[in-house]
């Protein structure tokens, strides 16, 4: 869970600088913390 919200946080960050805004950024953002989980779950151990 964590990694989704310090994904979706970033990407909140990113959007309001980068066109097409925050709420894209946003649900990017939590899906790429998402996708990196397991990876970075992986390499801790």
């Amino acid at each position: 869970m964590g990694y989704i919200l310090l994904g979706a946080t970033i990407g909140a960050m990113i959007g309001y600088l980068i066109p097409p805004g925050s709420f894209f950024w946003f649900i990017l953002g939590a899906a790429s913390g998402y996708i990196a989980r397991p990876y970075i779950d992986q390499r801790r151990y």
